[in-house]
C-alpha cells in the first residue's frame, strides 16, 4: 500500500466509523444530532490538488427511533489520462439512541476487495471483516460511526475504521470561529481538526446549528484533498444573512 493510499483510506474510511467510550442516552444523542427533516443528504464532490477525482454521498433517513445511513464513495485518481488509481466504498449503517447497533460495508480499493460486518449485541459490538477467522467483540455498548453528519461524534477519542475494523486513537479539538466560502458566499463557521497517527483532519460546521459544512487534509505527500459540498440538507443563507449584518457598519 503506497502513501497516498493509505491517506485516501484514512479520509474515506474514518468518514465512516468511530467508537466512542461515552455512552449516551437517546435524549442527549437526540440534543446533539440537528435534525432537519426524516431525510437528510450530504453530497461533497471530492479534489485532489482542486482537481476533482470523485464524489462522497452520506444519506441519513429517519424511520421512528432509528436512523438508516448510506454511505458511497468513489474516487478515480488519473495520471496523463491513465486512471492511477481507483477507490470504490459503499456503507449501511443502523443508528439508535445515538449509538450503532449495524454496520456493513463492502469497498474496493484499487482491486483490494474488503468487507466488514458489525451487529451491537449483549457483550458489546462484533466485527468480522474477510481476514478474521473469527468474530471480535468490542468491549463497548455504544459504538459510534465517524459520523461527520452528527457533531456528537467530536466527543469521541477512539474511531473504528470501518474498511479495516481496526480502532484508530485520536484527539479532537475546536479550532474557533471561521469563514467558509460555499459557491463564492461567506458562511460563518466553526473549525475542528481531528489529530491521529495518519496525519490530521480539518472540518467546518455552521456556527449556529453545528451542520457539518466541509473536510480537508493534506496526503503524506503533501497534496491537499477537499470535500466541497455539492448538495447540503439545510440552507446556509440564514448565516450568510447573519455575516452580512455582522460586518455592516
Amino acid at each position: 500500500m503506497n502513501k497516498f493510499t493509505s491517506r485516501i483510506l484514512s479520509l474515506s474510511t474514518l468518514v465512516v466509523c468511530s467508537l466512542c467510550t461515552i455512552t449516551a442516552t437517546a435524549d442527549s444523542a437526540d440534543a446533539a444530532f440537528p435534525v432537519i427533516d426524516d431525510r437528510q443528504l450530504w453530497r461533497f464532490k471530492v479534489s485532489l490538488d482542486k482537481r476533482e477525482i470523485g464524489f462522497h454521498d452520506f444519506l441519513v433517513t429517519r424511520q421512528g427511533a432509528r436512523r438508516m445511513v448510506e454511505i458511497n464513495a468513489d474516487f478515480d485518481v488519473k495520471i496523463l489520462f491513465i486512471n492511477a488509481y481507483s477507490y470504490d466504498h459503499d456503507n449501511r449503517e443502523i443508528w439508535q439512541d445515538g449509538c450503532l447497533q449495524q454496520i456493513e460495508s463492502e469497498t474496493n480499493d484499487n482491486g483490494d476487495l474488503l468487507k466488514v460486518v458489525g451487529e451491537n449485541v449483549t457483550d458489546g459490538f462484533t466485527i468480522v471483516t474477510n481476514g478474521d477467522d473469527a468474530p471480535r467483540t468490542l468491549g463497548s455498548s455504544c459504538v459510534r460511526s465517524f459520523a461527520y453528519w452528527n457533531p456528537v461524534f467530536l466527543e469521541s477519542s477512539q474511531l473504528l475504521n470501518s474498511q479495516t475494523g481496526k480502532i484508530v486513537d485520536v484527539t479532537i479539538t475546536g479550532q474557533g470561529p471561521d469563514t467558509l466560502m460555499i459557491d463564492g458566499q461567506p458562511v460563518p463557521s466553526t473549525r475542528y481538526e481531528i489529530e491521529m497517527d495518519e496525519g490530521p483532519i480539518t472540518l467546518w460546521y455552521t456556527r449556529d446549528s453545528s451542520q457539518w459544512l466541509a473536510l480537508q487534509a493534506a496526503t503524506e505527500s503533501g497534496r491537499m484533498l477537499r470535500y466541497e459540498p455539492v448538495q447540503l440538507p439545510f440552507s446556509t443563507s440564514e448565516d450568510r444573512a447573519r455575516l452580512a449584518a455582522a460586518a455592516s457598519p
